[in-house]
This record gives C-alpha cells, structure tokens and sequence, in this order.
C-alpha cells in the first residue's frame, strides 16, 4: 500500500510540475531572427501555430534535429530528422537560407 501511494504522489508531482512548465511556453511570443531567411507564402498562410514551430525550429535546430521523422520522406527527401522537415538549407551563422514545406504537406 505504501508504494502506491508513493507512485501516486510522484504522478501529482509529475502532472503539476509539467502543467506549471507547459505555461511558460504559452506565454512566450515566437519572433522569426532577422537573420533567417523571410517565411515563404506556405509558412504566413498557415495557422499560427504552425508558424511558431516553423520559428523554433530555426531558434532550436540542435534540439529538432534530434526527432526522428516518420512520415516516409527519408526514401523521398533524404530527410534524416524533423528538422529536415522544416529547413532545406543552413547558411552561414545557422541562419536558414531555404524553408521546407514537408511539415505543412
């Protein structure tokens, strides 16, 4: 008995500590770097949210890079990760030369 209720205070803690972290996020406004290449027809008609990853993507490259991708486009593409999903080409500075559409198809 005393292990389930210590599993079950470690799942609250858990639940609270993810819900208080998941906020932050909400909060935060997603700006594209001026250094990045400007969001192409694709990228500004979609939903906002769809435009914040775009954005993170572009901030975080190291961090989505490390997401497998699984919609097949590795036989199509030669997409190795989710990054590759997003951004077709780095230039200099990590600054994106060229967006990707895969993640809107």
């Amino acid at each position: 008995m005393k292990r389930i209720t210590s599993l079950f205070v470690l799942c609250i803690a858990i639940v609270l500590i993810a819900a208080g972290c998941g906020s932050k996020i909400e909060d935060q406004k997603w700006t594209l770097d001026k250094k990045h290449a400007p969001f192409p027809d694709y990228v500004l008609n979609s939903s906002d949210k769809i435009q914040e990853t775009y954005v993170m993507a572009a901030t975080y490259p190291e961090v989505v890079a490390q997401v497998p991708c699984y919609c097949g486009c590795f036989a199509q593409d030669g997409h190795e990760s989710n990054l590759d999903c997003y951004i077709d080409q780095f230039g200099d500075d990590k600054a994106v030369k060229e967006w990707d559409s895969m993640s809107i198809s």
